[in-house]
């Protein structure tokens, strides 16, 4: 499952053309209240019978629109979103790609979020010396990531701030981090 963003913009628009008028399958929850808001969420699909260059082993195109209604305000809002699947439509029910769906933004926000919402602003930034420099910095970034969930600092950059004060600390973490409790 892979969201379509509106930074690959011929996919993107390669997706709103083939789903503007695809019916929804179904709608995929009842009406749910959570995170102070009440919404239901419902998907169109369409099989793809050909291969996307980048996406060889593309089989699906996926709508998402989610509804709902703020519970402080009582006011209406919806968003739609776009994914492509290797699945294919007798893989998964609409269901079923609908919690794909909801464990990809959970994956977001745990992670790609605090990348590009703290200091690093990792969306903006474009390592330009070598080609393996983005990778060697995603994968520090997710090493300071997962030791800083294992300490007890309020936000990503409250743990920056303590680190950057004391960087001996940042070091002794590297080489002992704390116990993981389960």
């Amino acid at each position: 499952m892979l969201g379509v963003k509106d930074n690959q913009p011929t996919l993107h628009q390669l997706a709103q053309n083939c789903l503007s008028a695809a019916v929804p399958d179904e709608w995929v929850s009842e009406w749910e209240k959570d995170h102070g808001r009440v919404e239901r969420r419902h998907l169109a699909r369409v099989d793809l019978d050909w291969d996307i260059s980048l996406f060889p082993g593309a089989r699906q195109l996926i709508r998402s629109t989610r509804e709902w209604i703020e519970a402080k305000s009582d006011e209406c809002k919806s968003e739609t979103r776009y994914f492509i699947t290797s699945l294919e439509r007798e893989e998964k029910s609409a269901a079923l790609l609908a919690q794909a769906i909801r464990g990809h933004w959970s994956v977001e926000n745990k992670n790609h979020w605090k990348r590009d919402t703290s200091l690093w602003k990792e969306d903006a930034s474009r390592p330009r010396k070598k080609a393996s420099g983005g990778q060697v910095l995603a994968l520090l970034r997710g090493a300071i990531l997962r030791l800083h969930d294992l300490e007890a600092f309020a936000s990503l950059n409250a743990g920056f701030h303590h680190h950057s004060a004391k960087p001996w600390l940042a070091l002794r973490l590297l080489k002992n981090p704390p116990p993981q409790i389960n």
